[in-house]
């Protein structure tokens, strides 16, 4: 193990955390979605995590706040989301896809 930067969104707790492909940077790059906040309240925030920097790009959020849940992304790029815990512990059975920024599109990080 290599030890990074900490993270400049602050304490994530139980995020999925997903690779992405991006040649910017020097150490690689992460989605963090979703999971729990430094207060534990189950959160709908994705990240991306410069892992050189420790620096954290907001992107669009979940559908669903969800913690605990399992997470791929698929060979064209979305991300599924499915099950977890959401507020209140609640079980979620619902699935979700989140899409990579369109190529070329302004502002989009990866």
């Amino acid at each position: 193990f290599t030890a990074l930067p900490p993270l400049s969104c602050g304490g994530i707790y139980e995020a999925a955390a997903i690779a992405v492909d991006e040649s910017d940077s020097t150490a690689g790059q992460v989605l963090l979605l979703g999971g729990y906040s430094e207060d534990m309240e189950v959160v709908s925030t994705v990240h991306l995590v410069d892992l050189a920097s420790g620096v954290c790009t907001p992107q669009p959020q979940l559908l669903h706040a969800r913690g605990e849940f399992a997470a791929v992304r698929l060979p064209d790029g979305r991300i599924v989301c499915a099950g977890g815990y959401g507020p209140d512990c609640t079980e979620l059975t619902s699935v979700e896809v989140f899409e990579p920024p369109a190529r070329g599109a302004l502002d989009t990080a990866w």
